[in-house]
């Protein structure tokens, strides 16, 4: 496959790391998802309603959609390369097993805010999928989006009463966080984790964008793109609203259920989003020269996404946490995302330092190591 079909790809793995790191650095200062952190002044308050209406319960979506479209390149390779059933099969699942790994490392025994381990999860749940019809794909996205929108609310709601800060700010020792981490990972959490944030339907909306390659570049692709950038945004701010509201304080809601309702429709509707933001790239990722050295630096870095992801969470945690510098707790929100946006440009750099030298990023290698053996 010709290198420049992975140009789109790359700039939105690039762009999504900013979204995460963005979206993972405010649960430092609030230590919830559900509500956005107190604000001081203007423009705190304005970047609580964008995180709301543009990263928040976006970033993920966007990362997990890449995160299925990524793995329909990797079998598409197989194929092309002539490797049996079998052989693919057992590689798909070492990745599974390999990001369940390194997402216990990340989560448990560093403290970091991690994704990795719920994607592991959910590449094993899907992986009789991978190898199926469209047309069952599609109807068992159907079928999730439905258990979803009956099912969230009712799950949220439990939420809203137990209080998020105790499951998003940890144990207030680090041996209390790794036996409360352990256990999750032994109760299944990587598993449960896709269905109470609806990574797994992301990831298989990535699958179905993969087998269409609608990230290769390719014009006939437009028409449809366009529908979906402008479709997918425009549902996702409109499902922002009542978020927005309430995060910020503006709406009371006292019910538990309208609570779980409203965050449920940003979730799903924070799907339409990321669908929106792929298809944007694919737009866009044509037009940008190639040799520019930021579209350099930011495709770097998306073809190094596992291991930026991983610096750019421990960047945070010893900056950001209670156990590292807590400049969280000292910061302004605005501070706070210019800290997210430095990191963010810091893995750039060392990317591009990579990318020039000719070598994969070091957990990226770690993990083809254990994947291809």
């Amino acid at each position: 496959m010709p290198k420049k079909r992975y140009i789109s790809f790359d700039l939105a793995r690039g762009m999504m790391l900013l979204l995460v790191a963005l979206a993972h650095a405010q649960i430092f200062i609030s230590g919830t998802i559900l509500v956005r952190p107190e604000g001081n002044g203007v423009v705190d308050s304005l970047l609580n309603y964008a995180s709301v209406f543009f990263v928040d319960n976006r970033a993920r979506a966007m990362f997990a959609l890449l995160f299925g479209y990524g793995i329909t390149l990797v079998i598409r390779s197989y194929v092309r390369k002539q490797k049996s059933h079998l052989e693919i099969r057992k590689s798909i699942n070492r990745r599974a097993i390999a990001l369940l790994i390194f997402g216990f490392l990340l989560s448990v025994v560093v403290g970091g805010k991690d994704i990795l381990a719920i994607y592991g999860g959910g590449l094993l749940l899907i992986h009789w999928f991978l190898y199926r019809s469209d047309k069952l794909l599609e109807r068992t996205m159907v079928t999730l989006l439905i258990f979803f929108v009956l099912i969230l609310p009712f799950v949220w709601a439990a939420m809203s009463t137990m209080g998020m800060e105790t499951i998003f700010q940890g144990s207030n020792s680090y041996v209390d966080q790794l036996i409360d981490g352990t256990m999750q990972f032994i109760m299944g959490g990587p598993i449960l984790g896709n269905f109470v944030l609806p990574v797994i339907l992301s990831i298989l909306i990535g699958v179905w964008f993969g087998r269409k390659g609608l990230l290769n570049e390719d014009k006939k692709h437009r028409p449809f793109l366009k529908k979906v950038a402008v479709g997918g945004i425009f549902i996702s701010l409109v499902g922002a609203i009542p978020h927005a509201l309430y995060s910020n304080g503006a709406l009371q809601v006292e019910h538990a259920y309208v609570i779980g309702l409203i965050f449920t429709a940003h979730m799903l509707t924070g799907i339409a989003g990321g669908c929106g933001y792929a298809a944007l790239f694919g737009l866009i990722g044509p037009h940008f020269n190639k040799t520019n050295p930021i579209v350099v630096g930011i495709t770097a870095l998306g073809k190094r996404s596992l291991t930026f992801f991983i610096v750019n969470e421990i960047l945070l945690l010893m900056l950001l946490s209670s156990g590292g510098l807590d400049l969280a707790s000292q910061l302004s929100i605005a501070q706070v995302w210019l800290v997210a946006v430095l990191v963010w440009l810091f893995s750039i750099g060392m990317a591009s330092v990579l990318e020039w030298k000719k070598k994969s990023g070091p957990f990226d290698y770690l993990f083809r190591r254990f994947v291809y053996r």
